[in-house]
Order: C-alpha cells, then structure tokens, then sequence
C-alpha cells in the first residue's frame, strides 16, 4: 500500500517547516508541497531540502486552498504508483506512524476517511470535526451554537460520516482520479472539502470517521476575530451553495440565513467592524450574483 501527501501552502514558513518535519516521519512515497505563490522566503526553502520523495509545485498566483488542493490532486491523480492520498494544510502535522494505523484500520467498505483533528492541547478542533449527515438541518443549525453539531458526533469513536476536511483526509487514489476536477477551485477558500465530500456521498462513496489516526493542527485553543476578508469568503460560498447543488443542496435556505446572521452579529462584534460589515455584505451580494474566485 503505498500513500502520498498533498500539503498546501502559502505564506507560512515556520508553519510549513514544523509540518514538514513532521511529514518526513512518516512512510510516505511522496510529498507533494503546492506552493501557493508564497513571498516570504518559502520557495528558497523548499529548494534547499534534499529528499527524493518531496515534489514541488510552485504556482504563479495564490489561487486559494481550494485551488492549491485541486491543483495537487490533479498531479497526484496522474500518479498510477500512488493508491492513497493524504490531504492536509501546512500548519498541521500527520502521526509518524500514520501509514501503520492507517494499514490496520483499512477496508473495502470505505474509500475515503477522516481524520481526528486536535490542537496543540490535544482538545478536538471543532472547524475540522465532519458532520454526521448532510444535508444539515434547520434545527441543526439552531442546536449548533448550543450543543455542537446535530446529530453529535463521538470525537472518539469511529463512524460513517457525512463529510471531511481538507486536514486529515485520506482518499482512495482511484477515488481521485475519478473526481479530482470536482475539488472547486472557484470558491477560492471556504467551503471546498465539504462540498467536495457531499458530490462524493451523493456518488455513494462512503467516508469513515477514523479517531486511531490523529492530526495536530496548530490553530489558536480560543479562537480569536475572525480577519474581516474570510468573512466574505464564508458567506459568499455558503450562499453559492444553492446554485451549486439545485439538487438536494447541503443547506437549507432558513440554515444560511442562520448562519449568515452569526456571521453578522461577529462582525459588528469585532474590530474593524465598518471593514467586516463590508466584507460581510460583499459576500452576500457577490453569493446572490454567482460571482466566484479572489475577491478580496
């Protein structure tokens, strides 16, 4: 069984290095680094590290995570030597014996599987923990803020679950090549893995929450405000959803009005509210006209 890491990046040397030290660890074939026209040093970096099973993929502009993602999957994809693929960001770190748990827990019932996801202080990172169902329910979306996602999802018990994130994700390579171009890269960021794990359950391809396999995602224990221009991505491509999927869509309108005012009451929460309260209108409006890509 032979597995490959897909690792993007953009910006964040000292993150990327950590993760890279971490990567090497493991029993990888390959390690695919996609550069996301970083401009702190990181390409020189890159050039000074002498591994065999490191590839780089330095990309003219910075495109986003979604771009980066789908760009280092279509690479991997044409790869016939590879039979899994490792998905995650340059701030998060694999378990050194990722491929062993991996080999033990792996079975035809399941081709694509999910991660746990930690902080540094090993407490579950709530962005990455997936839902159990979609499509995700009014009432859901009403319960989140008070008793997490509904239906609640045991952090430490394996399941079928509904979808993933773009940190700890182990794909089937013939999965991918299958479905690497449905990875949308005109979201930019926000939104890609859990749109692309819904095109996949809806193919009936089923997706394992596996807590034996744990990540380290070096993100704050408290989040703290939120940078006013992520503000439009969030809502921009929730909103675009509707579009997206006319067809059983992963949110109910009510469910993106709910969160939209979430968003909102964040934004008039936090400093510099006039600039958040624009990024905030700019993605609904830019959510309602179908207006895609870089926009900040």
């Amino acid at each position: 069984m032979t597995i490959a890491a897909l690792i993007v990046t953009c910006n964040r040397l000292e993150k990327l290095k950590a993760c890279w030290d971490a990567s090497v660890q493991v029993g990888f074939k390959y390690i695919v680094i996609v550069d996301n026209a970083s401009d702190d040093g990181t390409g020189a970096w890159l050039a000074t590290l002498d591994d065999p099973r490191l590839r780089i993929l330095t990309l003219p502009d910075n495109i986003g995570g979604a771009g980066g993602f789908r760009h280092g999957a279509r690479h991997l994809a044409g790869l016939h030597d590879v039979g899994w693929v490792v998905f995650y960001d340059d701030d998060a770190a694999p378990p050194a014996d990722l491929a062993e748990r991996f080999a033990a827990i792996r079975t035809d019932s399941w081709r694509a599987y999910c991660c746990k996801v930690v902080d540094r202080n090993g407490v579950p990172c709530r962005m990455n923990l997936p839902y159990v169902t979609l499509p995700q329910s009014t009432l859901g979306d009403i319960l989140a803020p008070f008793v997490g996602r509904f239906p609640r999802l045991d952090p430490s018990r394996a399941r079928t679950v509904g979808s993933f994130s773009f940190v700890g994700l182990i794909i089937d390579n013939e999965i991918l090549r299958r479905t690497w171009d449905a990875i949308d890269d005109s979201l930019f960021l926000y939104f890609d893995d859990l749109y692309y794990a819904y095109d996949l359950t809806r193919q009936g391809i089923r997706i394992r929450y596996s807590p034996e396999i744990v990540f380290t995602h070096d993100v704050p224990a408290t989040p703290g405000a939120m940078s006013p221009w992520k503000i439009y991505y969030l809502v921009r491509n929730l909103i675009l959803s509707r579009a997206r999927f006319r067809s059983a869509p992963p949110y109910s309108v009510p469910s993106i009005l709910l969160r939209i005012a979430r968003y909102a009451l964040a934004a008039v929460r936090q400093a510099p509210r006039g600039r958040s309260v624009n990024y905030l209108y700019r993605g609904v409006r830019d959510g309602v006209l179908g207006r895609t890509g870089k926009r900040h």
